[in-house]
Parts: C-alpha cells; structure tokens; sequence
C-alpha cells in the first residue's frame, strides 16, 4: 500500500513528505477532528533480506510508548493502516542538528546547551532501562524555539525485553558508535554517553572525533585511536567542555562518565565566546558527482540489508563513484550475502548520468 499528498489514512490526512529511509516513510499530517499537525512515520512492507524492518518498528513504538520527556520527540498513538503499521508523533518544527551544521552552523553556546538537554533526554531514558545505541546529529531535532529533541529510537534496547539483547551484530552509526557497539557486545548507558561525546566533538570542532577512509578505518579509530582534543582544532573551546568531551569518549566505559546526568554536570555553567560558531559540511556535500535522488535511492535500498549504517556508507562511496553503477558496485561489497548482493545491485538505475 503507498501513501500519497492527498490521501486520509485513518482520519489523518497527509499534507506533506518529510522524509523517507530504508524502514519507511514520514509525513507531516493533520488530524481531521481535533485540526492538529502531527508526524506520521509508516515502515514499508519488508523486502528480500530485511524481514526485521517491522519488528524494529513495533519495538520503536513500544519503546516510545513508555517515556514521556520534554527533550524526546513524544508518540501519540500508533494505528493499523491497511496492511501497514503507523506512528502518529509530535511535529517538530525546525531541523535536525545535522541539517543546521551543513546550512547555517550552530553557535558553540547553542551545540553545547542542546547536547545537555540531550542528555538529559538521556538520563531519563536509562533511568527506565532504555539505551539509545544511535545518538547522532541526525537523531537530534531543533526546534524553532532553539530546543532539542531526540528521535529514532529504532534500535533502541530495552532492557526488559530478552530479544533485543541477543542480535550478534553491530548496530549505530559509525562515526558516532562506541567500542562496544563496534565489537558487536553488550552495552549500557554508558554507550549512548560515547555517541553524545562524539556528536559534541562534532559541534564544537565542526570535525568528527574519528576519521578514517574506510569501514575498517573508522571501526579500527573507536577501538584505538585518541581524539585530537577538541581545544586543539578550536582553540576558543572551554577546556573544561573539551576535557569532557574526551572523557566521554574514553574506550573504557569505566572511565567515562558514568551516567548521563554527570556529564550534563561537567557543561553546566560553561561560558563559551558568544557568537563563536562553527558550520560543518556532510562529508558528501559539494563532493559527489551524482543527483541527490540517485544518492537518497541507494541509501533507501542499501538501508534494507545492512540497517541505518547505509547513510554513512553511500555518502562516502558518493566521493568517488562517478556513476550510479559505480556507486552500487561499491556498496555491494558492504553486503556479505551473495543473493543479497545481487539483489542489490538489481535495484541499481538502469541509466543516469552524472552532473557535470
């Protein structure tokens, strides 16, 4: 079943497309009874190799279902919609901390008071036994009023359910992810305290806290390398938020800070130069040769078979890819099944070319 600008699902009418992704689709909405704006996000039938999409969404929905903060994007129900599950959530107006880093920057005050409010999101959240496992810019919402709000908690873990402990693989997003989450093991609170580290460094410096060419590279950074310190690639930073940071990114989750709550501690009260601001550019952006659609296609296929991973993974072989062919042939090797693979591949344009 598809879902169109137009349509009424369920006394909910679809106003607008907000985004789409390997999972699904989101809307922007309006209930007919009671007139409000609302998010509608809807996961897509499973395809070939990715039967654990709507088991993914049911646990989002559960998962959301049991919080109730200011600082995380909140769920207003969730209904059946033909043969398709949808979740009706609060509509944030504003963009995702990642989208405001490519476009207009984010003031150093600003990134370091919605990282706290993040992990005060956080605190609560591991205080009922949910971790996160993917805080990253684009998992953070701003809204116009300059307020943050943490979303997609698709691979969130709860604690209390036995199945979401036992998965046998990595799952996060790279640049962002803890050792732990690279070596596939369990984690805790202190994981999410990583990612948040990670994304802060991001704010702050307008660089990534680890880098590397490759998978391996980056996976290779988390378990081993140390951080520039942030000071050091911006030297009007605090150095208390940038000893923060680096402890948040410690490999040990021992010695990190060991709740949420102290690490909001250590950025309360920290001045930074007002109107210091840094703007970071997505590591694809101006770079690629190929359309922007080509681009958000193979993100959505790639998505099907090796998760939310695939973003970071299409926009790095867009630097080099000259073709969409090229582009598919890089991201196949991603995928360890061979009729998986060619699956893959198969969903590849037939013909495209290039922008000049």
């Amino acid at each position: 079943m598809s879902f169109r600008v137009g349509d009424t699902i369920e006394g909910y009418r679809i106003e607008a497309v907000l985004g789409e992704g390997g999972m699904g689709q989101v809307f922007r909405v309006r209930n007919l009874i009671s007139d409000r704006r609302e998010a509608m996000k809807i996961v897509l039938p499973p395809r070939e190799g990715a039967q654990n999409i709507p088991e993914r969404f049911l646990r989002e929905i559960r998962v959301l279902a049991s919080l109730d903060h200011p600082h995380i994007v909140r769920l207003h129900t969730a209904l059946r919609a033909g043969d398709q599950i949808a979740m009706i959530m609060e509509l944030v107006d504003g963009a995702s901390l990642a989208e405001k880093l490519r476009t207009t920057g984010v003031a150093v005050s600003d990134g370091i008071r919605y990282i706290g409010q993040v992990l005060d999101a956080l605190a609560y959240a591991h205080s009922r036994g949910v971790v996160h496992r993917d805080v990253k810019p684009a998992n953070i919402l701003v809204t116009d009023a300059g307020e943050a709000r943490l979303t997609d908690f698709g691979i969130a873990h709860d604690s209390s359910d036995r199945a979401l402990t036992a998965s046998g693989a990595a799952v996060g997003s790279l640049h962002y992810m803890s050792p732990e989450q690279v070596r596939a093991e369990a984690v805790d609170g202190r994981s999410d305290i990583y990612s948040a580290g990670a994304t802060l460094y991001e704010v702050v410096t307008g660089k990534s806290a680890i880098s590397g060419d490759n998978n391996w590279a980056l996976m290779n950074g988390h378990l081993h390398e140390t951080p520039v310190p942030p000071v050091e690639v911006n030297p009007a930073l605090p150095r208390a938020v940038s000893d923060a940071i680096l402890r948040a990114l410690a490999k040990k989750p021992a010695d990190r800070f060991q709740t949420a709550s102290e690490f909001q501690a250590s950025l309360t009260g920290v001045r930074p130069p007002s109107g210091s601001s840094i703007t970071i550019h997505s590591r694809a952006a101006g770079t690629s040769t190929l359309d922007a659609d080509v681009l958000r296609s193979a993100k959505k296929n790639l998505a099907t078979f090796i998760g939310p991973i695939a973003g970071v993974m299409v926009d790095r072989a867009a630097r080099t890819a000259r073709t969409p062919r090229d582009l598919y042939r890089a991201l196949a090797e991603q995928i360890p099944d061979a009729r998986e693979r060619e699956t893959f591949l198969k969903s590849a344009p037939l013909k495209s070319t290039p922008r000049p």
